[in-house]
C-alpha cells in the first residue's frame, strides 16, 4: 500500500553529494574523485569514503548544481564517461531527493592506468 504523504521533504547538500557521489563510482570509466591540493596544483584521488570532497553541491532558485571533479580511467572515451555520469547522476538525484531542476557538471581532473 502506498501513497502519498502530507509534508515536506528537505534534503541536505551532504546528502546530495553522497547520492552523486555513489553514482559515479558505478559509471563505467569513473576511477573516483578527485580532491584538488591548491598548493600543489595536482588532483588526489580519494577513498570511497571521503567522496564527498570531490562534490560541491550548491541550490539556487529552486534549481540545484552539482559540480563533480573525478578521476576516469586511460583510455576511455570521455565524452561517453561525462554523458554517462551525467545521466546516472541526474536520474538518481531525481528519483531519491524527488528533486525535478538538477544541473551535473563534471570536471575530469586526471587520467588514471587501469591495472
Amino acid at each position: 500500500m502506498s501513497g502519498a504523504v502530507p509534508g515536506t521533504l528537505r534534503v541536505s547538500n551532504d546528502c546530495i553529494a553522497d547520492l552523486a557521489g555513489y553514482a559515479a563510482l558505478e559509471c563505467y570509466g569513473v576511477v573516483g574523485m578527485a580532491e584538488i591540493d591548491q598548493e600543489a596544483g595536482v588532483a588526489r584521488l580519494l577513498p570511497s569514503a571521503r567522496i564527498r570532497k570531490g562534490i560541491d553541491v550548491a541550490a539556487c532558485d529552486g534549481r540545484v548544481t552539482i559540480d563533480m571533479h573525478v578521476i576516469v580511467e586511460q583510455g576511455v572515451n570521455m565524452a561517453s564517461v561525462v554523458r554517462n555520469l551525467t545521466s546516472s547522476v541526474t536520474h538518481l538525484v531525481k528519483q531519491i531527493a524527488e528533486l525535478q531542476s538538477v544541473d551535473v557538471k563534471v570536471h575530469i581532473e586526471g587520467l588514471r592506468a587501469s591495472r
